[in-house]
């Protein structure tokens, strides 16, 4: 990033910071708009707080943990899908699926089934692999047909055609996707905990902020959530070598 971008990024950030602070002059309701000090504050008290780092941890370890297995699990079912085309119509309908249901329809249902502590697990590697997937398999119908016929001639191992063919062919594809889904699903993970309530988490600070009508509480908490999406995704663009904004 240049400097005259990180300058530019710098006063447009500033003067919406001064827009949202001439508003909440105006509006004068805190439980409306509070001024952008007043929500620092809160989240600068939040910061020496025990519980919120608590709670922190304990839903971004979740979220990751299903955007890992969602990562691992979209690499396979890519495989196999390009390999058998039957597999590919036999899962198909659950990637739409998955594709298309609201997080408030699946958090709702998946209450039914599993425990409120493990659900931001679950909706993470929802919202995540079905995308991946797409992305994946998307990247190996395009690998040029020569090429594989090429290895086939010359009985490379599968082994081999995964790591030199398929591998670097495909990587492009599965970086962008999980560059573009990281910020999702930490998004999903909260939006699934505000209405599981699972203890100790981000998602039920965010609820007990609205139930106490605390909006600064609200907006600070809301705060650490941009920073950690933003922050996950910025540590994936530097170790996948995405490009950056």
């Amino acid at each position: 990033m240049t400097s005259t971008t990180a300058n530019k990024k710098f006063i447009i950030g500033l003067i919406w910071l001064i827009i949202w602070q001439i508003l909440a002059m105006l509006i004068k309701e805190e439980i409306l708009l509070p001024s952008p000090l007043l929500v620092l504050e809160k989240f600068i008290n939040l910061l020496g707080t025990k519980d919120f780092y608590i709670s922190i941890l304990s839903t971004s370890f979740k979220i990751i943990l299903g955007f890992g297995l969602a990562i691992l699990i979209a690499l396979v079912f890519a495989y196999f899908s390009y390999k058998y085309q039957l597999f590919y119509e036999f899962i198909r309908p659950i990637i739409l699926i998955f594709k298309s249901v609201p997080i408030a329809s699946l958090t709702i249902l998946l209450l039914f089934w599993i425990k409120s502590e493990n659900l931001s697990v679950y909706v993470a590697f929802i919202m995540a692999m079905p995308i991946i997937y797409t992305n994946v398999y998307t990247g190996l119908i395009s690998i040029d047909k020569k090429l594989i016929q090429m290895a086939e001639v010359y009985q490379i191992t599968e082994r081999k055609k995964l790591h030199y063919i398929y591998g670097i062919k495909v990587r492009p594809f599965l970086t962008s996707s999980i560059i573009t889904v990281s910020g999702l699903v930490f998004k999903a993970g909260v939006a699934a905990e505000v209405i599981g309530l699972p203890a100790n988490s981000i998602g039920k600070n965010l609820y007990n902020s609205k139930v106490y009508l605390d909006m600064p509480a609200l907006m600070a908490w809301t705060l650490s959530i941009l920073i950690l999406s933003m922050g996950f995704e910025k540590l994936l663009r530097l170790v996948l070598g995405g490009n950056h904004d």
